[in-house]
């Protein structure tokens, strides 16, 4: 839907007239040589955007018209597709037998895709509209540059005949109704979108590329965020894979291999400078990228949503991998979940708490994506890390259907005259009576900055279930990032990279991958933030 408004003009699905903040990630293949991924691969990548709380991924459009099984596992998941054709980052020729051949290309893929209910929209290209720039000359990446008038005329009229009159005429005659998108991003008929478009969508890479601080993800937002990203690398289990010890660094000649920025390896390393101290092992390194990956996009979906209506979707680069890499993705190759994918299952609650604090004060909003408004309890304690109570408020507080809405603001002079910033943590808790709506933690200052507990006492009890392990994880004191390993078994730990307040237990399950494995108990590790530095 796209309805003009006091700030230019709106961009979102509505579904049986209800309009629906998209929340997904972008999907790209699932590994260089298509034929050999398997259908349980394709289920557990649906089954993993299912329980990140994801109700679209966007097929972007540099890969391929994926096969029917993605689009039957998303019909029935409740997963929305965002279809790119398959252009992207490149200027394409305008001879007859070219575009011929695109349009049949486009009629056999609509047909076959069609009667998918889960086929939201079709896109024309992947970022060739914002690149090329066509009407205005100081904008575009400089390919246009690169021509004479005649040959941008020629190269600019093949572009105009597929986007715009080829794919739609397309879409228009096999899918009668269906919405058409020349270009992401975009943001109207002569207008290109730009950080601070009022309309379409918008790729946003000032963080990462452009090296700017995650808060800049709260000033660029958009009516739809299609794309933004930070990179990670993958856990260690993974890196081993493709690595020698003589390899362990990330500077090495192997890990710059493995890297699908040229740039990635240092800019992580100066963004992790930045948030985090710096672990001296190779191992830490790894971890602590994770958690800053995780960290950066938790930043920018609480921005969107918190931006809702204004903003209806939040994309993030990228969900998967199609080689074992550092890159974008919240999921490696080997479909192992990073710290950005429990991160992101908490962000896309339904319901959630999300705090946004400046030099100032801490201001805490509440966002809900239900169908009808929610009168609740917000409660908010400062604790210490010991666990003390240092301070706490409480409120009654409504959220209303499908917004977002400010629930309460609070000094952080006020919170410094309980306890230095340093070792105090904030607990937001939404409350129903004694149903527990949401839970978060609220850090004020960078980790690196946080007088963390030396010896945060992790303990661990075990129990043995029917195919899987129980694990109730409790510490003595504040533990930041708890992160599970079970060295002589690959599997899936329901929760991982988590904070721990004292005295609380944290239950999770471990399901081996292959059946009936049974992974020795004393090769359960356990760690937190302060024993990677």
């Amino acid at each position: 839907m796209q309805e003009v408004d006091s700030a230019g003009s709106s961009f979102y699905l509505a579904l049986n007239g209800v309009p629906v903040f998209c929340k997904g990630a972008n999907y790209i293949p699932n590994d260089v040589f298509i034929p050999r991924v398997s259908e349980a691969q394709y289920q557990n990548l649906i089954a993993s955007a299912v329980a990140a709380n994801m109700n679209m991924l966007r097929v972007w459009g540099g890969g391929f018209y994926e096969k029917d099984l993605f689009y039957e596992l998303c019909d029935q998941n409740g997963i929305l597709v965002w279809q790119d054709f398959m252009f992207a980052c490149s200027m394409y020729p305008g001879d007859s037998a070219f575009l011929e051949n695109v349009r049949l290309e486009a009629v056999d893929n609509v047909r076959r895709l069609r009667n998918h209910a889960s086929i939201a929209l079709w896109c024309g290209n992947n970022e060739i509209d914002v690149a090329w720039a066509n009407f205005e000359e100081s904008r575009g990446w400089g390919w246009k540059q690169q021509y004479n008038s005649g040959q941008r005329t020629e190269i600019w009229a093949a572009y105009d005949t597929v986007f715009h009159h080829i794919l739609p005429e397309a879409v228009g005659a096999e899918s009668p109704g269906s919405f058409y998108w020349p270009s992401s991003p975009y943001m109207g008929e002569g207008k290109h979108a730009t950080y601070d478009s009022g309309a379409g969508d918008i790729h946003y890479w000032g963080v990462w590329h452009g090296e700017q601080p995650f808060s800049d993800f709260r000033k660029y937002i958009g009516r739809f965020m299609s794309e933004y990203g930070f990179q990670s690398f993958p856990e260690f289990s993974t890196v081993k894979k493709y690595t020698l010890p003589e390899d362990w660094n990330i500077e090495s000649e192997v890990m710059a291999a493995h890297q699908r920025s040229g740039i990635g390896n240092l800019r992580i390393r100066s963004y992790m400078e930045q948030h985090y101290r710096v672990p001296e092992r190779f191992e830490g390194q790894l971890y602590v990228g994770q958690l800053l990956q995780a960290e950066a996009i938790k930043e920018a979906i609480e921005a969107h949503r918190i931006a809702m209506p204004y903003c209806m979707g939040s994309l993030y680069w990228q969900i998967n991998d199609c080689w074992p890499v550092a890159s974008w993705s919240g999921m490696d190759y080997y479909q192992n979940w990073k710290a950005l994918h429990y991160a992101v299952k908490n962000a896309f609650e339904p319901v959630l708490l999300a705090a946004q604090a400046d030099s100032f004060s801490c201001k805490i909003y509440g966002i809900s994506d239900l169908m009808a408004e929610k009168k609740a309890r917000l409660q908010v304690e400062q604790l210490d890390f010991e666990g003390r109570v240092l301070a706490e408020w409480s409120r009654e507080v409504v959220l209303p259907e499908r917004a977002s809405v400010l629930l309460d603001s609070i000094g952080l002079d006020v919170l410094r005259s309980k306890a230095p910033l340093s070792g105090s943590v904030l607990r937001l808790r939404l409350l129903e009576g004694e149903r527990e709506l949401h839970s978060s933690l609220v850090w004020l200052l960078p980790p690196k900055d946080l007088d963390l507990p030396a010896e945060p006492g992790i303990s661990l009890k075990l129990e043995l279930g029917a195919d899987q392990w129980l694990i109730a994880v409790r510490s003595e004191k504040l533990a930041k990032n708890v992160y599970l390993q079970w060295e002589d078994a690959e599997g899936f730990f329901s929760e991982n990279y988590f904070d721990l307040l004292p005295g609380t237990v944290k239950k999770i399950r471990f399901t081996p991958n292959e059946k009936g494995q049974n992974p020795v108990e004393g090769k359960l590790k356990v760690s937190s933030l302060v024993e990677m530095y």
